[in-house]
């Protein structure tokens, strides 16, 4: 399977109970997420919650990646290049940096679907999600 990186809407949704969230996230060996990722899905747990996350993630095998010196040059050539949001910038810069292919369900965020490091594995539209993709192998 293939290294990924979960951006901060597939944690959320598997925090909402999403299961198209829960089966992506459980269909790789090697995911991580960035330390902000973390830092965006837990910001509107309350201490309980943040606590279930945490033992979920480690659960799952999911590592949090800290942001390290080539992380930070890599998100300010981004931010620099693109003018995209800079949590988005490290985010990316996270996958860039360990060569993983970004799980998100807002793939202009980091590149479009036709960048070959984003996956887009569903949509929600009205609550609804749409548009069901298989994981990356």
């Amino acid at each position: 399977m293939a290294l990924v990186l979960f951006d901060s809407n597939i944690i959320i949704d598997h925090t909402l109970g999403y299961t198209e969230a829960r089966s992506e996230i459980a269909a790789y060996d090697h995911a991580a997420i960035s330390a902000n990722t973390w830092m965006e899905a837990c910001c509107k747990l309350d201490v309980r919650q943040r606590y279930t996350l945490e033992i979920e993630l480690y659960m799952l095998g999911i590592d949090v990646i800290h942001t390290d010196d080539a992380i930070m040059h890599r998100a300010t050539e981004l931010r620099g290049a693109t003018r995209k949001k800079l949590p988005d910038c490290i985010i990316r810069a996270t996958a860039d940096v360990g060569r993983r292919v970004v799980i998100t369900r807002d793939p202009v965020d980091f590149g479009g679907v036709s960048n070959a490091r984003v996956h887009m594995p569903y949509r929600i539209v009205n609550g609804v999600v749409v548009d069901v993709q298989a994981p990356v192998s």
